[in-house]
């Protein structure tokens, strides 16, 4: 029988193959000849279907080459790195071989409930001279992405390469509610510790990034995108646009300390050993020689200094602590989208609305004032005295 109640639902479900290929839904009817009726037509509209793709000699698409295409088409040109992890995660839960019309709200929930399992590396530790690195599970933010992932691949195939999805999933029911993290804020004490932890290379980049908002990749800037006549840095940022960061005065004076440190990158360090890359004869280092700052040796770095120095943040931090401090000097949200180069004030909004605790203490002394409360009148007992 292929209309059916379900006790879940007050309406009448349909399911029947066709083909070898499974077509099944709800019929938004509670009763059953209308329910009939909508099973006759989801029936033709899925014999249309085969004989469309048959027709056009077309296989039906699998999840593993919809992802391959996919990435090949648009997602390699994304700036977020972490999407190709993502991606290979999706298709080793739901398989390479799964055909893209038969992922349904089931495959979802499934894909959802294994996602919440996974953990991601949260810091490194050292005990008894040895490091150990702790994980912790991922956000429901993070899924939250992973899901968004898979619709935008479904959606493309369907849109752009006339793929058929009849029973495409039902996204927000999918979607976990996210708990909003506080925007952390690196504070002078702070930032007093960390000079007495780091040495003056990154100390210097540190106090760069909190002027300049950069992110930890925007921060490996080349000589030929500073200008000192002009005194700007142009700066590849997220999305692959090009933006202009003037420069205060301090950073200013940074960048020109590093004159003649290196031929290319700006924020060097001096090797603390003889190293060698065994893998390339070529890349190897001499102690106290000059080499560039990379991505993965600012982590690195930093878990070690700033673990050392009682810091317990991350490095985008210091991007906050920009928003933070420019929104409280300011009290211009527009000063610190620009200042941050987010193209949508609501990604500002997100983060940088919530009041300081000085915000609410001037809040409080502005609305209710100073005044004295009157001691209460002593209490007479019969006979005298208190």
């Amino acid at each position: 029988m292929s209309v059916y109640r379900d006790s879940r639902s007050q309406f009448y479900q349909y399911s029947f193959d066709i083909n070898r290929r499974r077509f099944s839904g709800s019929t938004e009817r509670d009763d059953e000849h209308a329910a009939r009726e909508v099973e006759a037509e989801k029936k033709r509209e899925a014999r249309a279907i085969i004989a469309r793709e048959l027709a056009e000699r077309r296989s039906p698409l699998t999840l593993g080459r919809a992802c391959e295409r996919w990435w090949g088409e648009h997602g390699q040109h994304l700036a977020d790195a972490k999407i190709k992890s993502s991606l290979d995660r999706i298709v080793e839960i739901l398989g390479a071989r799964t055909q893209l019309h038969d992922i349904i709200d089931d495959s979802v929930a499934r894909l959802v409930a294994e996602r919440r399992k996974d953990k991601r590396r949260d810091s490194t530790v050292v005990e008894n001279g040895r490091a150990r690195i702790l994980y912790r599970p991922i956000t429901a933010t993070t899924v939250n992405r992973t899901l968004d992932l898979l619709r935008r691949v479904m959606r493309r195939a369907k849109e752009n390469w006339n793929a058929s999805l009849p029973n495409e999933p039902t996204w927000k029911k999918h979607r976990l509610k996210e708990t909003k993290r506080p925007v952390r804020e690196i504070s002078p004490g702070e930032e007093q510790a960390l000079d007495a932890a780091e040495d003056l290379d990154y100390a210097e980049l540190r106090r760069f990034a909190i002027i300049t908002g950069l992110r930890r990749r925007e921060l490996l800037i080349t000589w030929p995108q500073v200008d000192f006549d002009l005194a700007i840095v142009k700066v590849q940022v997220k999305g692959g646009a090009w933006r202009t960061i003037p420069l205060t005065k301090e950073a200013y004076g940074i960048l020109w300390r590093r004159r003649g440190h290196h031929a290319v990158f700006v924020f060097t360090t001096r090797a603390q050993r003889n190293w060698k890359n065994w893998r390339n004869p070529n890349d190897r280092r001499m102690k106290g020689e000059r080499h560039p700052i990379t991505y993965e040796g600012l982590g690195s770095h930093k878990d070690r200094a700033w673990n050392k120095a009682g810091v317990k943040a991350r490095i985008h931090d210091l991007r906050h602590t920009t928003g933070m401090r420019t929104l409280r000097k300011t009290r211009n949200l527009r000063v610190v989208q620009e200042l941050l180069g987010h193209t949508d004030i609501k990604t500002t909004a997100t983060f940088y609305t919530a009041a300081t605790v000085d915000d609410v203490r001037q809040a409080m002394e502005e609305t209710h004032g100073a005044r004295e409360i009157a001691p209460p009148a002593p209490k007479l007992i019969e006979g005298g005295g208190e």
